[in-house]
């Protein structure tokens, strides 16, 4: 009995640590992504996601290039990525700022479809 519980318990761990969000440096994407911008002076209402067009590798540090639709036109933009993080295929590359008055706002992009390259 002791021993079944200890490897149902050793399943347990090892499955929430397999699939536990991991820090990543450089990703490998699908092309596209979901746009969440933190503040409504950019291009969606606060909350809303935008879907774009992004690089096929993003890594840490480094200005992307994005492109959305809207109203017939394509609008290219840019986006600095100060984080990302993975869990399964799913990546979440973040733009963190601060602002004038001391506050942090994050910017996301959810990319499906994410493999960690390091």
């Amino acid at each position: 009995m002791k021993k079944s519980l200890s490897l149902v318990a050793s399943y347990i761990v090892l499955t929430t640590a397999a699939s536990a969000q991991q820090a990543a440096e450089w990703v490998e994407t699908g092309g596209v992504g979901d746009l969440k911008r933190a503040s409504d002076a950019m291009i969606a209402p606060k909350g809303e996601a935008v879907s774009i067009r992004i690089p096929t590798t993003v890594k840490k540090g480094e200005i992307i290039p994005i492109q959305y639709d809207d109203s017939g036109s394509t609008i290219k933009d840019s986006f600095m990525v100060t984080g990302i993080s993975i869990k399964d295929d799913n990546c979440a590359i973040e733009n963190k700022r601060s602002t004038k008055l001391g506050a942090e706002l994050s910017d996301m992009i959810y990319a499906k479809k994410c493999k960690k390259l390091k």
